[in-house]
């Protein structure tokens, strides 16, 4: 778990950083799927 919220937080960190658009939009597209395993861990 510790290992998914480290992912998420690098890649919410990179899309806060990034210049374009279409790397904002990929980066933030690979959160919410880091996301969406993580709450599929928690609720199972």
């Amino acid at each position: 778990m510790k290992k998914i919220n480290k992912k998420y937080a690098e890649i919410m960190h990179q899309a806060d950083e990034a210049v374009g658009r279409k790397e904002v939009v990929r980066l933030l597209k690979k959160a919410a799927h880091i996301k969406s395993i993580y709450d599929e861990n928690c609720a199972a």
